[in-house]
């Protein structure tokens, strides 16, 4: 009996291990658009995007992300000019869609660009590997 408790204990803290790893590592920040949906009824938020293909985001957008990045997500990664940011982050496709307008949004990037001047702050909270 104490044999299968302890077999379930450790097949718990395993899984648990297990998801909690799957959660907090580091994938690619690609930018999200609409989809083309036909569907009457939508069950999950993330079923209204997709992940963009290169030639679907604007140029500004790759140029503007950083300065997005930087004064709205608190730990992320920069390597070899790309952004890594959590995958629980990453899962939320409505909020890398906010990431993705706002990157793109003339008017929204030079508002922020006012405040930060007026308020003085900044936002480097960046981790660079080589």
């Amino acid at each position: 009996m104490i044999k299968k408790i302890f077999i379930v204990l450790v097949i718990l803290i395993v899984s648990f291990s297990f998801y909690y790893y799957w959660q907090n590592r580091y994938v690619e920040l690609r930018p999200v658009i609409l989809k083309e949906y036909d569907r009457p009824i939508i069950f999950f938020d993330n079923q209204l995007y997709k992940f963009a293909e290169p030639n679907e985001v604007p140029a500004n957008y790759y140029k503007n992300i950083d300065y997005v990045i930087d004064r709205s997500v608190k730990d992320y990664i920069k390597r070899d000019g790309k952004i890594y940011v959590r995958y629980k982050l990453m899962n939320d496709l409505n909020l890398i869609w906010n990431y993705t307008l706002w990157s793109t949004d003339p008017e929204w990037f030079k508002m922020k660009r006012e405040m930060d001047s007026v308020n003085g702050r900044d936002y480097k909270k960046v981790i660079y590997y080589k």
